[in-house]
């Protein structure tokens, strides 16, 4: 299991803490893997706060462009 840091902007990251958005869309550059820890970097802020990856889908049945994915993510918690 690996760590990733990403940038996110705060309008994104309140609906994480808020329990609306338990997902990222995001290029797969990084080998994103189930059980990866992202931490994120809240643009704005530069508050800072992580969440483990539960699934990763990668599927062009999804509509996602070829090195795309859609990350399901759980455990949001701040890391001040």
């Amino acid at each position: 299991m690996r760590t990733h840091y990403l940038k996110i902007k705060y309008e994104f990251a309140q609906l994480h803490f808020q329990g609306k958005k338990d997902w990222e869309i995001r290029y797969n550059d990084r080998d994103f893997r189930t059980g990866d820890t992202i931490i994120f970097s809240v643009i704005e802020f530069g508050f800072m706060y992580s969440c483990t990856i539960i699934n990763v889908f990668s599927d062009l049945q999804f509509g996602l462009k070829e090195d795309w994915v859609i990350l399901s993510i759980e455990n949001v918690m701040s890391n001040k």
